[in-house]
């Protein structure tokens, strides 16, 4: 799932923790006593891929110094169908999910049953143009596996995705003498094949009567990711689904400093600069990419009745550095315009630029309007392929498959692409300590890649190199106070 990315580079957790006390120089002292907000998004992608639904609690209390304990959790259920990372082709083609061994495909593209060995075939989605067959090994008595066949000019799309995520997070803020405030928090997440712990701090120092503040902070993050099927060996044949582990880890230091500034009653400015290093395991083990020869799918050598494709590949480090610039602007009474623009670049070769947009739009005392417009772009990773060239990318010498390359990979958040987001958010005072609100947005993403050339009238010929998402949501929400 692309928009709701559970491995984030740069931990919530931090962004929360450093925004709030960036923010601290424009609110009124808060009130003791207790808030609660809790919301319930509901979002689907379209083409019978991913829905999520998250319910997600967050409580805070407020002390008489103006120090507050605050506790989040969040729950994701996640069905629906993901890109594999195999290249569209007019021709069909078959898989195993993640729930089962790669190397159970098996003369899969005949569709043939194991000896001894049951099967059943159904349809999941009348969106998702797939056939899926169970197959059960009565001998070994060991469960399931399941292969999935998508039909020509189909985008691959694994229909067995399923997961859940709870996620904790508990922060601590406290003002100090001097004009300093502090604030201290952990979180962590767990979900099927992925676990991640991570602790963070930061500071803040109010000048110039409070109109400037200086911050900084730190977060530190420790993911686990035990694969269905292992860790599978990079850039080795799918089918053959050699492994190199049950686990792996990657360590990630986050780092920002922020300025914000109260320009006048009506205007303030903040800007952040964000490093963020990471180590260790980056591949996705549930990505795939298609080796062709002029364009034509080709059968792996080391398993005869099957496509070749290859595990992905990435490097085992990334840095990445972010720069933000947002502005509110107080537009007559209670409105207010929200304007920010950030600038990401990394040694992964990607570059990407944001506009983002809300206005608070206070038509009466219990009830507001909240539009929104957001405009995302990125270029590729220097790895980034549709798909892998025989010659080129891969050799095959005496059945042996050998890459030529280091890294490489298909998934879309690592291509080229634009995305627009358009959104309205509908807020519902009931009181002066209640709130209900409701929110819809819209997502769409553009492909921005360079075409691969192909030989004309090949498997791949006149055929989609790049999976483009679309997305909506809606949001319900209430909080209340007391």
């Amino acid at each position: 799932m692309q928009l709701i990315n559970k491995k984030l580079s740069f931990s919530a957790s931090l962004a929360l923790a450093t925004s709030t006390l960036l923010g601290a120089n424009t609110q009124v002292n808060a009130e003791e006593g207790w808030q609660a907000d809790s919301a319930v998004l509901i979002y689907n992608e379209n083409n019978g891929r991913v829905s999520a639904i998250e319910p997600a609690v967050n409580l805070r209390r407020t002390y008489e110094d103006e120090s507050s304990i605050n506790l989040r959790v969040v729950y994701d259920a996640l069905t629906g169908a993901s890109p594999n990372g195999a290249a569209s082709a007019s021709v069909a083609q078959t898989f195993t999910s993640a729930s089962g061994s790669a190397a159970q495909t098996a003369n899969a593209q005949a569709m043939t049953s194991s000896s001894g060995g049951t099967s059943r075939q159904v349809t999941p989605s009348p969106n998702v143009n797939t056939i899926v067959t169970h197959s059960y090994d009565d001998d070994e008595g060991e469960g399931h596996s399941t292969t999935y066949t998508i039909a020509p000019g189909d985008t691959p799309l694994d229909p067995s995705f399923e997961d859940s995520r709870t996620t904790v997070s508990l922060g601590w803020t406290k003002p100090l003498e001097d004009n300093y405030t502090v604030n201290l928090g952990g979180s962590y997440s767990t979900e099927g094949d992925f676990t991640s712990f991570s602790v963070n701090g930061a500071v803040a120092k109010d000048f110039n009567q409070k109109s400037t503040t200086l911050s900084a902070g730190l977060n530190l993050e420790f993911d686990t990711v035990t694969p269905n099927g292992g860790l599978p060996d990079p850039l080795t044949s799918y089918a053959t689904h050699n492994t190199i582990g049950e686990s792996d880890s990657k360590n990630v230091v986050d780092t920002i400093i922020g300025l914000t500034q109260v320009i006048n009653r009506r205007w303030i400015t903040q800007f952040n600069i964000s490093l963020s290093q990471s180590s260790g395991h980056h591949s996705d083990p549930y990505k795939i990419l298609t080796v062709a020869d002029q364009g034509n799918l080709i059968t792996d050598p080391e398993n005869a009745g099957n496509y070749l494709y290859l595990f992905e590949s990435r490097p085992d480090s990334r840095q990445k550095l972010s720069l933000y610039w947002q502005n509110k602007f107080a537009i007559m009474n209670n409105n207010v315009l929200d304007l920010s623009y950030r600038y990401m670049t990394d040694d992964w070769g990607v570059n990407s630029h944001t506009v983002d947009a809300t206005f608070h739009w206070q038509l009466s005392d219990s009830f507001y309007l909240e539009p929104h417009a957001r405009y995302y772009e990125q270029t590729a990773a220097d790895f980034y392929t549709p798909f892998l060239s025989l010659g080129d990318d891969v050799v095959i010498n005496s059945g042996a498959i050998t890459a030529l390359v280091d890294y490489a990979s298909s998934d879309p958040r690592l291509g080229a692409f634009s995305a627009n987001t358009y959104g309205l958010k509908m807020g519902f005072p009931l009181s002066d300590t209640r709130e209900l609100s409701l929110s819809v947005e819209t997502y769409q993403q553009q492909d921005k890649n360079i075409r691969k050339e192909v030989a004309a009238g090949s498997h791949l010929d006149d055929q989609s190199q790049f999976a483009e998402l679309s997305a909506n949501w809606v949001q319900l929400g209430y909080s209340v106070r007391w």
